[in-house]
């Protein structure tokens, strides 16, 4: 498996706390079976306790020297989650491949909690065209996504791509990202499920136990699984186009609890 979310990279956000941290991190994700681990610090929300690409570059180097120094054989990528913002276009043009999972065209694109930006459709579609693939993160947990799934199709219809948190299907962030992310991995709306890993304790690395969350559940059968926590995150990380999903399902419209999601973007 690969986890293309992760919060391993210590004292850089609201992640692990210690390096010894980081260390228990990934030997728990390695024993689950996950092989390869994007490091994806916060970049540009309020939980950022770094600002500068080059200091976090030089603490992800040193978290992988120190991983290779305890025999982890785990392999370790870099990568950040980036806070939406009003300038992202410019950052990404002025930061480039160093934001992006593995230097690939794509990164992880977080909205605010309860909030879905007016334009953001277009917003997107611009992105797409300079050459950048947003993978909009945990949207199951986002109020205005619960509410309005189809909000979220759009998006992916403008060339984006989601990713679930594993964390949602085990319930630690109530039954509506629950019940959300089932409607999304029914729905063929999410392309990754990744751990968001924040501790080695109440938010720790391992996406194994969903293969057994989810048994049995019509329309997420053991090979969707297997396209959502190695194909597809296999081809992200080398930059490949995904294999696909599967024909994405339309939820039905819903009225948007704020109601300006067409309004434009500045």
């Amino acid at each position: 498996m690969i986890d293309l979310h992760s919060h391993i990279i210590p004292d850089v956000d609201d992640g692990s706390s210690s390096m010894e941290e980081s260390i228990k991190m990934l030997k728990i994700a390695w024993e689950d079976g996950v092989k390869a681990m994007v490091a994806t610090p916060h970049m540009f929300g309020q939980v950022s306790r770094i600002k500068s690409i080059e200091q976090l570059q030089q603490k992800f180097m040193e978290l992988k020297k120190r991983a290779a120094d305890n025999g982890m054989e785990i392999e370790i990528l870099p990568g950040a989650e980036i806070f939406f913002v009003s300038d992202l276009r410019e950052k990404l043009k002025t930061f480039g491949h160093a934001l992006t999972l593995n230097s690939s065209d794509y990164f992880l694109l977080e909205f605010p909690p309860g909030i879905v930006f007016p334009g953001s459709e277009e917003y997107i579609v611009e992105l797409v065209a300079e050459g950048f693939i947003p993978i909009i993160c945990h949207p199951e947990r986002n109020e205005i996504f619960q509410e309005n799934p189809y909000l979220l199709y759009q998006l992916l219809q403008a060339g984006a791509l989601s990713q679930i948190d594993a964390g949602s299907l085990r319930g630690d962030f109530g039954p509506e990202a629950y019940s959300a992310s089932l409607e999304l991995l029914k729905g063929n709306l999410v392309h990754a499920i990744g751990s968001d890993c924040h501790n080695a304790g109440s938010r720790g690395p391992g996406l194994s136990f969903v293969y057994k969350k989810l048994r049995g559940i019509r329309g997420i059968e053991k090979e969707k699984i297997d396209m959502l926590v190695e194909k597809i995150p296999l081809a992200i990380v080398n930059n490949n186009v995904p294999p696909d999903i599967g024909p994405m399902i339309e939820p039905g419209k819903r009225k948007s609890i704020f109601g300006f999601f067409r309004s434009g973007f500045k």
